[in-house]
């Protein structure tokens, strides 16, 4: 009972998910900020010998972040915009992590880069969680 009563207040409440999927892009635009060796590494395993293609690699590793960054707290500030407004930005949210899902497999699946199967799961439940909430015919 308890657990459903939770679920309800999740999964009915576009402005707080709006505002979970804010903090989370700003917390994955801090990690690609932080640890850009770590990704750019692990995205491109045979990039460590070439030191020029390495140091640009980290530099957009930095602008990934930063663009995490900005799209996080965009998402966040717009939590206490009106319900309709809350569930249009939602909406778009959830089909922009979807986008990112699709690119991401295209250059995983061509062997262009190897994207962390994390960051796929990550943008796949940001992006389920949003399209299910707005989906939902009784909102707060």
């Amino acid at each position: 009972m308890v657990n459903i009563l939770i679920m309800d207040f999740f999964m009915g409440n576009s402005r707080l998910i709006l505002a979970i999927n804010g903090i989370l892009m700003i917390i994955l635009g801090c990690v690609f900020w932080a640890f850009p060796n770590f990704f750019t590494l692990a995205m491109f395993p045979n990039i460590e010998k070439n030191n020029e293609a390495l140091n640009v690699a980290i530099a957009l590793r930095k602008n990934m972040g930063a663009g995490c960054i900005f799209i996080g707290t965009l998402i966040f500030w717009c939590q206490n915009s009106p319900k309709f407004v809350a569930q249009r930005l939602l909406y778009c949210s959830g089909f922009g992590f979807f986008l990112l899902v699709a690119v991401s497999l295209e250059i995983r699946i061509s062997e262009q880069v190897q994207v962390p199967i994390f960051i796929l799961v990550f943008f796949v439940a940001m992006g389920l969680s949003s399209l299910y909430v707005v989906s939902r015919r009784f909102q707060r």
